[in-house]
């Protein structure tokens, strides 16, 4: 399903034209779906994995103290939810620690403070998350390539499109209808694009001249949009009856949308208990 689509669906199922609902307050309750949609939606497709290797782990690593320990600082993805799971791995991608401790910021930062366990501790700050002991400060010695951080994602925008670049020119995400942004291209050769005229220019060693064309990126994929996009709709109906005043509608597609994020939150649950023996660790903290 495109945006467009998208948002003559809700237009319908609304049943008001558009002197009552314009389309801009479709689009804002479509964006203000989705964006409840992520704080509650726990499941693999919005799962995702940010790599931060050797060399930058190694420069945001300060050294042991008297007071404190070494700790390293990696930056927050952009479209993080909620972290799943740190871990650091060595050259071959065999894991050797997880960061399975969890301290409040003042905790972390108080060398006075007791700690359950002594080590593979993280928290977060603004937009930092800190680990302590610091990068390649493990059991098994300075073996450490790089930490890898699992985490649950928000998705594009519903109506995000692919950059006008070369790369994506050659990976067919490109279309001339609607487009804005010109390509470059030598004449004759329909499969290297250009970023500029004159890179076209020094790529005509034959003399056949360079033409160009404006492209736009078509949609960028979206698993709510495409494949689940009952929860965007009840979830925008929701919105738009709330712009109307029809309480008695808004609280009837409330409840749709909430029972669609809890059958797709259940589903992974039963998934995740399926298929063998599950065995979780607790950490009572020396409560139990």
């Amino acid at each position: 399903m495109t945006y467009t689509e998208l948002v003559a669906l809700v237009r319908n199922w609304s049943n008001r034209d558009e002197e009552v609902v314009s389309d801009n307050i479709i689009k804002d309750s479509l964006r203000y779906a989705a964006d409840k949609a992520y704080r509650n939606l726990r499941v693999p497709p919005l799962e995702n994995v940010a790599t931060y290797s050797k060399a930058e782990l190694e420069s945001a690593t300060t050294t042991n103290t008297q007071l404190l320990a070494s700790k390293t600082e990696i930056k927050v993805p952009f479209d993080l939810i909620e972290i799943i799971q740190i871990k650091e791995l060595d050259s071959a991608g065999g894991v050797t620690r997880v960061f399975n401790e969890k301290l409040d910021v003042r905790t972390f930062n108080d060398p006075t403070a007791e700690k359950y366990l002594a080590s593979n501790y993280f928290t977060r700050e603004r937009n930092l998350i800190f680990l302590t002991p610091g990068f390649g400060e493990n059991a098994f010695g300075n073996t450490s390539n790089s930490v890898e951080l699992l985490y649950y994602r928000r998705l594009p925008a519903l109506d995000a499109k692919y950059a006008v670049t070369t790369l994506n020119y050659k990976a067919g995400f490109l279309t001339t209808s609607g487009g804005t942004t010109a390509l470059h291209f030598v004449n004759g050769d329909t499969t290297n694009a250009y970023a500029t005229g004159s890179e076209a220019t020094t790529a005509d060693t034959e003399s056949a001249g360079t033409n160009s064309a404006n492209y736009i990126g078509t949609e960028v994929p979206n698993w709510l949009r495409d494949q689940n996009e009952r929860i965007l709709l009840y979830g925008a109906l929701v919105e738009v009856f709330a712009f109307v005043q029809d309480d008695q509608q808004a609280a009837k597609y409330k409840l749709m949308f909430d029972n669609e994020i809890n059958e797709l939150n259940s589903e992974d649950r039963k998934r995740n208990s399926s298929g063998g023996n599950v065995q979780i660790n607790f950490n009572g903290r020396g409560l139990i």
